[in-house]
Formats: structure tokens, sequence, C-alpha cells
């Protein structure tokens, strides 16, 4: 049991011990959970699909559709784990816009939202219903200054929240299938979304900033959730266009309890709290199972207080340099080093969300473009706005590795990629990649790689920065893994290529291959990419516009 005593980083290193001795899965489907939660007598508000059918409600709207929305249709044949056809007539699923685990779909959102900064909804906490897209009232009343309240790391000079979106896990849906390691599945994740939800508000003209540092037990409270069965995990801000309404500055200062100690009633936040929430529905999921995922949850959540302020927060002339991680870094060979080759054109991430493919049968054995891997290193090395120090130039827990396969003008091998200067440095030749195949690898990855031309893999310290955020650390460095994959995933796809997560191919073999073995640097995720096949066995389509009413045929004439 982690207590307030524990060493910074203690329930992290006992956590990775449990991993990496963890035997196969034993699954027990009966035990599955719904993939999705309600409120079922909560009042709702119908959603616009498009940002172009409403004006500040489309873009709510809109964001959350491409964000947990249901947005396509999947015909898809049972294949084995070889890839080969299991002769079982196709399927017709109903698909998300972004990747999940085991497509469990763990993470919930909640809205922030309504009144004079979103004209036509009434001010409330919302969760967004995503098979119905619409949002449920979980409690009345205006929660963004609370929320923002207790919030760190506010820059004193930005423009105040208008909305916020929150991302929680319903943890025992995907615990019920991969126990403990569940639970950094569902930290990358939540990562994913945060570079999907900062892709789509960013093409819809939305200012946002995720936030991974605040008091969990709070927010939890705020949301009106147990912290056992489900729990916050991230927030996501955002700021409506120039010219949004926004309600005046009442110059009062927001309520916040840096400390971690309860907020006193008289608070916004606080008063909040007291009040009830709407009922979810029955049966509710089951609690997190104790054991080594459960103790490092509650050693995250304690991590808060004293948390550094980010690096890219505006300072007072004066004011002491706030703490940084130093970024990890590989062990490179001496002198190789070469420019990475220059961004092909239109390959933002946003442009990739209605695009994105994660193939469950390989890749063609299609060369990639010098252009589409620059495009897609730039993409996932960039910095992105966040509470996470140093994250404003670029990933600032995790290193990208990259495993060139078949790749035009760079050599086979494995590189580190420096987003800095945008060069990649020599780890290891075309021969000792081939080992990678050799690791634990599950049978679709292996056929992954039989195609794909390249892999993407963020490496980092687990235990890095555990002194300055304790075992926080770990949570927000897995998020930033699951960042930095989805946003080179959505790069490729704007491309018109395709990429899937191999969580599997994060081994000890991985590891040896990258020079990683003798540093405290550790594979965090990998993503393969390539050409995707030209036709089945998975068939995506996007859901069209949704109609004001259904449509039925016209009677027929006698």
């Amino acid at each position: 049991m982690t207590t307030a005593t524990s060493a910074p980083g203690a329930a992290t290193s006992r956590y990775l011990a449990a991993m990496r001795n963890r035997g196969p899965l034993s699954i027990d489907w009966a035990a599955a959970p719904t993939r999705h939660k309600r409120y079922p007598g909560a009042e709702r508000v119908r959603l616009p699909w498009t940002a172009g059918d409403g004006p500040a409600l489309g873009l709510l709207g809109e964001l959350l559709r491409d964000l947990l929305g249901m947005t396509r249709t999947v015909w898809s044949h049972h294949l084995g784990d070889g890839g080969e056809p299991l002769g079982r007539p196709p399927m017709l699923l109903t698909g998300r816009p972004a990747p999940s685990g085991g497509g469990l779909y763990p993470i919930e959102a909640y809205a922030a939202a309504g009144g004079p900064r979103l004209p036509g909804l009434p001010s409330a906490l919302y969760h967004y219903d995503p098979v119905h897209h619409v949002l449920e009232r979980v409690r009345d009343d205006d929660h963004v200054p609370a929320l923002t309240g207790l919030l760190t790391d506010v820059p004193v000079d930005s423009a105040p929240a208008d909305l916020a979106i929150l991302l929680s896990a319903v943890f025992w849906r995907s615990m019920f299938k991969y126990g403990d390691f569940g639970y950094r599945l569902i930290c990358q994740e939540t990562g994913v979304l945060v570079a999907q939800a900062l892709a789509v508000g960013g093409r819809l003209g939305l200012a946002g900033r995720a936030r991974l540092r605040f008091p969990d037990g709070e927010i939890d409270r705020l949301l009106g959730l147990d912290g056992v069965r489900e729990a916050a995990l991230a927030v996501l801000t955002f700021t409506l266009p120039s010219g949004g309404a926004r309600p005046p500055d009442t110059g009062r200062p927001r309520a916040s309890s840096p400390s971690g100690r309860p907020l006193p009633p008289s608070s916004p936040a606080g008063e909040l709290m007291s009040r009830p929430v709407a009922d979810e529905s029955r049966p509710l999921p089951r609690t997190m199972p104790d054991g080594h995922a459960a103790a490092l949850h509650r050693a995250c959540a304690s991590a808060f207080p004293g948390s550094p302020r980010s690096a890219d927060a505006p300072r007072s002339p004066g004011s002491p340099e706030p703490a940084v991680v130093p970024p990890p870094r590989p062990l490179v060979r001496a002198g190789r080093a070469l420019p990475a080759p220059e961004p092909a054109a239109g390959a933002h991430p946003a442009a990739g969300v209605p695009r994105r493919t994660s193939p469950v049968a390989g890749y063609r054995p299609v060369p990639l473009t010098g252009g589409a891997l620059g495009a897609v290193l730039a993409a996932a090395g960039g910095g992105y706005p966040a509470d996470l120090p140093g994250a404003g130039a670029g990933p600032a827990a995790t290193a990208l590795c990259l495993l060139s396969l078949r790749v035009e003008g760079l050599p086979r091998g494995a590189y580190w990629y420096d987003p800095a200067r945008h060069t990649l440095h020599e780890l290891a030749g075309a021969g000792e990649v081939e080992a990678v195949a050799t690791g634990r690898l599950l049978a679709n990855t292996r056929v992954a790689l039989r195609g794909a031309a390249a892999a993407l893999v963020p490496v980092g310290d687990p235990l890095a920065g555990a002194n300055l955020f304790g075992d926080r650390w770990y949570r927000m460095q897995q998020m930033e893994a699951g960042l930095v994959a989805q946003r080179a995933a959505l790069a490729a796809a704007a491309l018109g290529l395709a990429a899937r997560i191999h969580s599997d191919g994060a081994n000890e073999t991985t590891d040896e291959v990258l020079g990683l073995a003798p540093t405290c640097l550790r594979s965090l995720s990998f993503l393969a990419m390539g050409t995707p096949p030209t036709g089945g066995p998975l068939v995506a389509r996007r859901i069209p516009v949704l109609a004001d009413e259904e449509v039925v045929p016209d009677p027929t004439p006698s």
C-alpha cells in the first residue's frame, strides 16, 4: 500500500517490476462492462453534428464528435492472429475517431460549458453521450470558473477559458481484459485523446491547453466521480475564436486549493461539490482491482501538491526558473547523424482525423517517401500547449526513436530523432534491426512488421521526473507517449498512410536493438506505419451528417 511517506517513484518501480513479470492474459468476457455510460434521467441537449450547424454550440458538437463520437461504420471480416481469414460472416460495427486499446474505449468526456460563453446552452456540467451525440446535464450552473480555479499553471496574460473538456477513465472497462497492464493503456489512450482534441480544436479555431497536473480528488468530486470506479485523468481548456461572447471579468480571484486541502464550502468549487449530481446508468462498473495499478493510481493522485510550475508560463521579473526534467537522449553512434527529410506539404494532424485507419492485416510493402517521414517526425516532435514543463518546445518526457524498414533515401536501421535540429542519429544498423521481430510479439504485430515502412518508438526514463512530480510522472509520461504516437498517426493519415499502435512492440528486445538496455530509458509505445491494403478485410466509411428527423419511404400508391 502506498502511503504519504513512500519514496517518490516507489509505486512506479513496483508496478514496472510487476509488468515485466506478468503472465498471459486470462479474460472473463462475461465480466465485460458496457463501452459507454449514460445518465438516463438527466436533461439532454442535442448537439449539432458540425460547427456550421450552429454558432458556438456547433463548435462544441464537432469537437466532441471528432473526439469520442460514433463517426464511421466499419465492415470487418474475422481474421486469425496471423491475418488469415477465418471464414465467418462479416461484422458491421460502429467506429470512433481515435484508436482504443482492444477497442474497449475506457475514456469518458465531460464538458463544463454554456451561458454567455456558449449561447444556446445553459451553463452546467455535462456528460457526452457518444451513442446519441447529446449532452447529459450532470449538475446545473457554471462550472468553468470553479474548474479553472483548481488548475495550476494558468498563464497570467491568457484569455479566460470559455469551456473545458474533462477526460476520465472507467478503469474496469480496460482492466477486465488486461488486468494491471490496462492502467498503462488507459494513460496512453488519454494522451491519444489529448492529441486528438488539440488537433480538432485547432482546426475549429479554438485555443486549447492540456492540464495533466491538478488535485485529483477535488476534480473527481466536482465531476461526481468516486475515484475508484472512474477518475479524471486530464483536463483540456479552450478559448473560443475572437469575437466569441464572454462574460465580463468580475475581478474576483479564483478559488483554489494549491495545498491539496479540502476547499471550503463557500468557495465556488466547494459549493458546487456540495450539490448532488444526476444518477448514472446501472449496473455500475466494478472498482479498480486492488493491486499494483491501484497503488500506482493512488500515488499519482497524491502527487499533486507542490508540483512545479510550467516552463512555458509567463514569469514575473526576478522569479526563479521553473524546474524542468532534462529531456531523454539515447546513446547514439558518433559521427552517424543525418538530416531528416523535409516534411511533405499537407500533413497537418487535423487533416488526418477523418482519414485515420488502424489496419488489422498489416501493410503493403511499399517504401515510405522521405517527405512523408519528415512530416510524421515533425508532427510527433513538435511542441504542444500543456502544463508539463518544456512541452511547448517539444516532447518533454519522451524521446523519439525510429525503425527505418523501407524508407526512400534512408538506410535501414534504428535512429534517434532530434526535433530541435531535425536530424536523425544512428542507433543500430540494418542487421541489428532484424532482431526486433524476434521479440515477444503478438501474431498481428509480426504481420504488421512484414509490410510496415517504419515504426516510431517513444522512449523515456519512467523515474526521471519522480523527484519533482512523484509517481504522477509515470502517468504524464505515458500520456505524452500516446500523444506523440497519435500526432504521428494523424500526420500519416493526412498523407494517405495508415498507422497502428502495437503496445507489445515496446519490449526488452526492442530496447536492446535501440541501445537502451544499459541506460535508464525504456521503450514506451510502438507505432507501425505504412501503406494500407487496397481492400478488406476492413472497410470504414464516415457517417454522414445527422438528419433532423427519421427518413421513411413514401407510402406506395394503391
